[in-house]
């Protein structure tokens, strides 16, 4: 199906099961409001909430991407409050009938990780706010957000999803992490599936000196045993600009295999476009400069897989640097050792 034809179903279903949730606990939702924008904001609500206690917490906005396994592009509800017998339970669902609701008992610690994210992303100063925009696609329709606390003070806001808001990344990976802690991992973004490895090649730049490691195809002369694609090694002095050494060996038979073992012993999600998590943990600023110094990258580590999916890594920031570092070593000490053979 084309990724139109799931956003529509994606949207049917949203609704569907929306309803039949309603919406975040002592929310029902009905039919939205057709003709344009609604507006309901509360110009008067208070922009800052004293409290820091708790009592109840839900929040429903949709993501795009692979959160979970064979879960993507979709809305996601997130639910803090006493079920029938009074017990304080947090509970996760998804916009799909088949999708079952996952809950357990709430403890301080979840609660303290959503006030933080509250905090960080001061989203008290959206208190009162409620307004929504008829028609759009699925990604950017109504996003709710409702807090409550122990003092009797309360924090609501409704608006047009943005996928992109990192609030909401931060309270999936939230409830994610701490469903895992209780012994539910179904949230967890999937790990890395790296497919076989077609071609790899990287360049490392420290100390003046540019490594840079590929396939080659070299003339006859300088064929090994016959064979004239080789693994080639060179060697670039920015001192004395130029290249001081160019070598050759022969591509062992398993070096793909090597090279996919040891790319998936690092989690490299955050490196890796095709990931949700992508980018997660480094700073906006620092993704801008991967693109604008992707020739002058001190790390640059680029891997085609079956299916066309591919890794691209070209950094200069020391602190992605240092996250590297052992793939990097790895890497290296594997390619020393065909050298110098």
């Amino acid at each position: 199906m084309e990724r139109s034809g799931k956003m529509i179903l994606s949207a049917a279903l949203s609704a569907l099961t929306f309803f039949s949730f309603g919406g975040c606990s002592g929310r029902p939702i009905g039919a939205p409001e057709c003709g344009g924008v609604t507006d309901k904001t509360d110009h008067n609500a208070p922009k800052e909430i004293v409290s820091k206690d708790l009592t109840s917490f839900c929040a429903h906005f949709y993501l795009r991407g692979e959160w979970s396994p064979g879960r993507g592009d979709r809305f996601y509800t997130f639910d803090v409050h006493k079920d029938e017998q009074g017990t304080l339970t947090a509970f996760a669902r998804t916009d799909t009938t088949q999708d079952a609701v996952i809950s357990r008992p709430a403890d301080g610690k979840l609660l303290t990780a959503l006030q933080a994210i509250i905090d960080t992303y001061k989203l008290a100063g959206q208190n009162g706010y409620y307004r929504v925009t008829a028609g759009l696609p699925p990604e950017f329709q109504k996003c709710h957000f409702t807090a409550n606390y122990a003092s009797g003070e309360k924090l609501e806001f409704t608006k047009n999803n943005n996928p992109d808001d990192e609030w909401t990344k931060e309270t999936y990976l939230a409830f994610a992490n701490w469903f895992r802690e209780q012994g539910d991992a179904s949230l967890m973004p999937p790990e890395q599936s790296f497919g076989p490895v077609e071609e790899c090649s990287f360049t490392l730049t420290a100390n003046g000196r540019k490594v840079h490691i590929s396939p080659v195809h070299v003339q006859e002369k300088d064929a090994i045993d016959g064979e004239q694609r080789l693994l080639g090694e060179m060697v670039y002095d920015a001192e004395a600009k130029k290249w001081v050494r160019e070598e050759y060996a022969l591509i062992p038979e398993d070096y793909l295999e090597r090279i996919h073992a040891i790319l998936s012993a690092h989690d490299l999600r955050t490196f890796d476009w095709h990931s949700v998590l992508y980018g997660r943990g480094r700073k906006a600023q620092k993704l801008k400069d991967e693109e604008k110094d992707f020739f002058r990258a001190a790390i640059q580590i680029h891997v085609n897989f079956a299916g066309k999916k591919g890794l691209r890594i070209d950094t200069n920031d020391a602190d992605d640097i240092e996250t590297l570092r052992p793939l990097v070593t790895e890497l290296l000490a594997y390619h020393d050792s065909l050298f110098e053979e």
